[in-house]
């Protein structure tokens, strides 16, 4: 299982560009469900929490990596890496030295070990690639991967299986021109392969690279050029059938921040922002064959630009892509979305944080099992004390994958049945209608405890006129009398019910 996180720079300005390549679009409809298991609160504290990429091992145990900014010294960062693998988080601090380490990522090899790559800035002020592991039970001392010269800036790392050896990519930057490169790391011998250079340089940033190494030891390389210019070419590099060769993608135009995640059948998934329109589109590319048409896997653009994705897949290929939006009228927070093939859900919404204690997007990142267990790491950003601070959040329990189910398109008033069944171990389903007056309407429909405390949004969108049934899944809630609310803004309606356990 393999996974992919958006980065961006928090400078990059989006200018507007003509469309130079057209994807063909398959109709999708979309509409806001929700994750209705509690928020666990990982991180709370004066600083900039950010940069999280979570993962499960073979026996679900969930690791994750983050970055923490400083403020003094000014424009330093730590690493952070997390595990449950004890029973309880545990965190542990990887640097620790007052310089800049950003940029983390991290994969297992087939022992379980963990393998950590991120950019430090080295005593001449440039970035270089930094990696460590913990396969003598600590992480050892970082080996330096790049040195010396230009910036080797935004790296991402993937750790083959059996091999021995751990793929970086990365970008070198001079005013005007990036240039993306690619190394291997040999960390039972400590020998570096060559420095490949991934084609001629480019005009603005190139600093969206990711790597995926596929069940067969073969490399999968994505990036974009002119990123800095509203979006560019589409850039894939595959050694799948033998030397490390670029495969056109047929995107020569507009393509933004693209990522990429290989299932457990090797199935290549890449996937990309489109600059005119801000969805995020997605191409298939099966074992050994060829790259197919992209489709659309976000709602149309208006509310949706789709910003700090994270990608990956479960053990049975299922695809899951976490983003944040930040513009109205869709909900600003974190988002996932999730299907295969080419079959997708609706957005499924995070977590809204648009509230007075968290206003700004960060990151996110996603990872699945294929049981149907699902943890989303997310950091919003808000102002403290007046400092700008980010926590980490974590959900996670299963996904229920049938969501919101639109049973009738004809109703004619506002109504909310009965649960059923009720009382109900550990599931149970809420029915409603809306009325056409009251399309225009956001519903929402919420669940509280006995004392009033509000555990589960399970619809907080605008819906087309209907009858509509929506699942609650108690699993992760102890046996007592529950509420369930509905309510379009100026009416509000209210039914109990008992969990047994």
């Amino acid at each position: 299982m393999n996974i992919s996180y958006k980065k961006v720079k928090s400078n990059k300005t989006i200018l507007s560009f003509v469309v130079l390549y057209i994807c063909m679009q398959t109709a999708v409809s979309f509409s806001q469900g929700y994750l209705n298991f509690p928020i666990d609160t990982l991180v709370r504290d004066s600083f900039y929490n950010y940069r999280s990429m979570v993962k499960f091992d073979n026996s679900g145990f969930i690791h994750a990596v983050n970055t923490r900014q400083y403020d003094t010294p000014s424009n330093t960062r730590d690493i952070f890496y997390r595990t449950n693998r004890s029973g309880s988080m545990v965190t542990t601090r990887i640097t620790d030295n007052n310089v800049d380490d950003n940029y983390a990522s991290f994969g297992f090899d087939n022992g379980g070990n963990v393998h950590v790559g991120w950019e430090r800035r080295d005593g001449s002020n440039n970035f270089q690639l930094i990696y460590s592991n913990n396969r003598g039970g600590t992480f050892m001392e970082p080996v330096w991967i790049t040195t010396g010269g230009l910036n080797k800036a935004t790296p991402f790392m993937a750790v083959g299986r059996g091999d021995s050896l751990v793929h970086f990519v990365y970008y070198t930057f001079v005013t005007g021109q990036d240039n993306a490169f690619y190394r291997s790391y040999n960390y039972i011998t400590g020998t570096l392969g060559p420095e490949v250079s991934l084609g001629p340089a480019e005009t603005g940033s190139e600093n969206d690279i990711e790597v995926a190494v596929d069940g067969n030891n073969k490399v999968h390389i994505v990036f974009s050029t002119n990123v800095n210019i509203n979006g560019g070419a589409l850039k894939y590099f595959t050694n799948e059938s033998g030397s490390l060769v670029e495969v056109p993608t047929g995107l020569s135009a507009n393509a933004e921040y693209p990522d990429i995640v290989i299932s457990s059948t090797n199935v290549v998934h890449i996937v990309y922002r489109l600059a005119t329109d801000k969805r995020v589109y997605l191409i298939r590319k099966p074992s050994g064959g060829a790259l197919e048409t992209p489709i659309p896997i976000t709602p149309p653009s208006i509310g949706n630009p789709a910003y700090w994705r994270a990608i990956n897949t479960d053990d049975n290929g299922r695809f899951y892509m976490t983003y944040q939006n930040s513009v109205a009228p869709a909900p600003k927070g974190f988002f996932l979305v999730h299907g295969t093939g080419n079959s997708f859900a609706s957005p499924i919404l995070i977590f809204e944080d648009s509230t007075a204690s968290y206003s700004t997007r960060g990151s996110s990142s996603v990872a699945a099992r294929g049981n149907g267990e699902i943890v989303v790491f997310f950091d919003p950003a808000g102002l403290r004390n007046g400092v700008v601070i980010s926590d980490i959040f974590m959900k996670r329990g299963m996904l229920n994958l049938t969501g919101i189910t639109q049973v009738n398109e004809l109703a004619s008033d506002f109504t909310l049945f009965n649960n059923y069944p009720n009382p109900f171990n550990p599931g149970t389903k809420l029915r409603f209608s809306v009325s056409p007056s009251q399309t225009t309407r956001r519903i929402t429909l919420y669940v509280y405890d006995i004392s009033g405390k509000k555990i589960a949004t399970l619809i907080n969108s605008y819906l087309k006129s209907g009858t509509y049934e929506a699942a609650f899944d108690g699993s992760f809630y102890s046996s007592g009398v529950y509420f369930y609310k509905l309510s379009d803004g100026v009416s509000t309606l209210t039914k109990k019910m008992i969990l047994v356990k």
